[in-house]
């Protein structure tokens, strides 16, 4: 590994005690953890300063942050929590949101502009709320009715997608997948 990864590495690594250490410092202004690192990570890459460079080790764990972000949402996630209404509504939001996102996949692949409706589809129906979820906990909303709804949506929104890409595209017949599952 070159000096210039090696030194890109111990930036990041910087970066993300520096988040959590301003994120105490800032305590006042209850600025979440993820929004520094996000700020700082930007900072420090290659638009701004170009103290971190792209090499694949970086993506490497570029990739496995937002793992680890998700990791973090999945732990928020409890059922006996949004149980009811919340998960209700969330549920009925994401069914519309798969609908609306299957009938714009379908017809930009009508018109020629994608070669899979059914990817795009499910592509507009992902969601990416879950990975708020820690910013919500740290702002310390998710105790409250409206945590209680953003937990459900997120909830959904993670896992309905994931449930759909595991019948829709993996296997040439889906009802045998949602027996299996």
């Amino acid at each position: 590994m070159s000096e210039s990864v090696q030194g890109s590495a111990v930036v990041i690594m910087a970066a993300a005690v520096a988040a959590v250490l301003l994120a105490e410092l800032l305590r006042g202004i209850r600025l979440p953890v993820v929004v520094l690192e996000i700020v700082l990570g930007i900072l420090i890459g290659p638009q701004v300063l170009h103290w971190a460079v792209v090499h694949p080790f970086i993506d490497g764990l570029s990739q496995l942050g937002l793992a680890l972000l998700m990791f973090l949402a999945g732990f928020e996630a409890d059922p006996a929590r949004i149980r009811g209404r919340p998960l209700n509504l969330a549920v009925a939001g994401w069914g519309g949101s798969l609908v609306l996102g299957l009938a714009a996949g379908a017809m930009l692949a009508a018109s020629g502009r994608v070669l899979s409706g059914l990817i795009v589809g499910l592509a507009l129906a992902t969601t990416a709320l879950g990975t708020l979820l820690p910013i919500v906990r740290d702002a310390g909303l998710l105790d409250t009715r409206f945590g209680t709804f953003v937990l459900a949506a997120g909830t959904v929104g993670e896992f309905g997608p994931i449930v759909a890409i595991a019948l829709l595209l993996t296997s040439d017949a889906p009802w045998h997948t949602a027996v299996l599952l």
